[in-house]
């Protein structure tokens, strides 16, 4: 983040600017509450969903000054978050820093949100060693020139300085940092897990997907986001929004899917379609906040303690001349009065924001995750080194976790062990099979016994063996039978029945004889001889030493 100009005092006080409301947060660094805040919803309209210009100042500036009315103490000095316009993700040639600030303002200009305008852009460079040497990754941030130059003007008349301007995606993530809850999430999934983020605005959907601390891919994605609230499993919006989140992970499965603004009628589908966690980040009192305001306003107020190492920043000239100026004509009185605060209040807001003023580019700054707690802990914390008790209990979660894992594994080696005796118990039993049916072709006297059934019952050993059949003549049954007395499967083989039939003129007779067939021989053989194979493999062929000449 961009440093900015030394203020007297710092600033704990967040002023919020979304499509759907305006919210103010006074924050306490001595208690890590927020104080005081208040909360103004916005009307549909008032805001142009794709460009983000403002279709009625007077009526802005007049929710702007009713939610600062509610506030009990009155500030002067705020940190802003204004609604995001553009985030992209570019590849460009590595050429020198205004060359390519220039290319990507041409660039930032192509896209129909900034028709009849300039495009006032920074940008920040994402490592990616996939990348050639020449080619470097971007995350492109713009805003509309005339946009910013109409909240420049409210908060002249309004007599608001700000030390910081952001934009609303980076406040969410910082909330999200200063009230604890990406610590705990990446504690939960590992440093290195891939997890994705859903950030949903009015008409607006923006993805990323990040591993770890680290930021893998973005995408942004136009669409009828009030459709959410009453999604369906197969409609067409769930369709489209599940292909655009496909598109963004690229075949990686991220661990869970984290969203904000995202009804939970949507990620109730979600889930169930993607068979993965889809939760939305907590808000309000779920948070330990006295009062339920917005991780966006949170964040905001928290600027000054949770700064990011990974920020995008925006440098916006004030003064006169420039491509990216905005000049005095244009900061105007709003409904084209005289402003009550003159000239010295350009100048004052001027001095506030320096040249540099900082923009965020929504989910980027996550990878701050870990750092910025860790920051603002040490804000707060009286001692320069983290508590001990604390680091302990760390460890000791650590090793359960590990001796968890350890019996998942013992148990998963185990049932592998199980699963190779079964099968080997199979097998064996597949072999015996088959013996027994060639011990029946080798044995059958072709011209004077034929078998019509042959039934096992049981799949143990001793299982029930039933052999029926026919034969011309006694001592043809007696042979056959007498045949598995040699059989090492086999035992108890008996005669059961010899009855004398009748086929047209023939006599035949139909017999039955029954027994066990035991596996136990037959398992016994094939272990000894999987062991000997063993054995025989692991032998080494012993070198004969050779003879040394004398």
């Amino acid at each position: 983040m961009a440093k900015l100009p030394q203020m007297a005092k710092q600033v704990y006080v967040g002023l919020s600017i979304t499509h759907q409301s305006i919210e103010l947060a006074v924050f306490s660094p001595k208690t890590l509450s927020v104080e005081s805040s208040a909360s103004v919803p916005l009307p549909e309209g008032l805001f142009d969903n794709q460009t983000d210009t403002i279709h009625d100042l007077i009526a802005l500036k007049q929710y702007i000054a009713k939610a600062l009315a509610e506030l009990k103490s009155k500030p002067t000095v705020f940190h802003v978050s204004l609604p995001a316009t553009l985030l992209r993700m570019v590849e460009m040639p590595k050429i020198d820093h205004s060359s390519l600030h220039l290319s990507l303002s041409s660039e930032a200009e192509r896209y129909k949100t900034f028709d009849n305008t300039e495009a006032i852009v920074d940008f920040v460079q994402i490592p990616n060693p996939a990348l050639s040497g020449n080619i470097q990754q971007l995350v492109l941030g713009a805003i509309r020139r005339d946009v910013m130059g109409s909240y420049l003007r409210i908060f002249k008349e309004l007599k608001i300085k700000a030390a910081s301007i952001s934009l609303e995606p980076v406040n969410e993530l910082r909330g999200l940092a200063a009230s604890g809850v990406l610590d705990s999430l990446v504690q939960q999934i590992g440093v290195d897990a891939r997890w994705g983020m859903i950030l949903v605005e009015a008409g607006r959907v923006r993805f990323s997907l990040w591993q770890g601390d680290r930021l893998v891919e973005f995408r942004e994605l136009l669409m009828d986001t009030h459709q959410f609230g009453h999604a369906q499993e197969n409609d067409m919006v769930v369709d489209d929004l599940l292909e655009e989140m496909r598109r963004t992970t690229k075949n990686v499965i991220p661990v869970l899917w984290l969203t904000s603004n995202m009804p939970a009628s949507m990620e109730k589908v979600l889930s169930q379609r993607l068979s993965i966690p889809v939760r939305n980040a907590p808000i309000g009192d779920s948070i330990g906040l006295t009062q339920p305001i917005k991780l966006s306003t949170l964040g905001v107020a928290t600027t000054s303690l949770v700064p990011f190492p990974f920020a995008l920043d925006l440098q916006l000239g004030l003064k006169k001349g420039g491509r990216s100026s905005i000049a005095e004509s244009e900061l105007a009185p709003i409904g084209g009065g005289t402003s009550a605060s003159g000239d010295s209040d350009l100048d004052d807001a001027g001095n506030s924001f320096g040249i540099f003023i900082p923009i965020g580019i929504g989910v980027m700054v996550l990878c701050g995750l870990l750092t910025g707690v860790l920051f603002l802990m040490s804000m707060f914390s009286e001692k320069s080194l983290p508590d001990l008790q604390t680091k302990v209990d760390n460890i000791n979660g650590e090793l359960a976790s590990l001796k968890e894992t350890e019996k998942q594994l013992r148990g998963k080696v185990n049932l592998n062990e199980d699963l190779q005796e079964v099968l080997w118990h199979a097998k064996a039993r597949t072999q015996s099979y088959v013996a027994l049916t060639n011990q029946l072709k080798d044995n059958i006297p072709t011209d004077s016994v034929w078998i019509q059934n042959l039934n096992v019952t049981g799949q143990n050993d001793n299982s029930p063996l039933e052999i029926t059949g026919r034969s011309l003549n006694h001592q043809a049954v007696i042979d056959f039978a007498r045949s598995y007395d040699s059989v090492p499967y086999t035992s108890a083989i008996l005669i059961d029945s010899i009855k004398e039939i009748k086929i047209g003129t023939r006599r035949v007779y139909e017999f039955k004889i029954s027994g066990n067939l035991n596996l136990t021989s037959i398992l016994t053989e094939i272990k000894s001889k999987k062991e000997e194979s063993s054995r025989n493999s692991e032998k080494k062929p012993v070198e004969q030493p050779g003879k040394s000449g004398a």
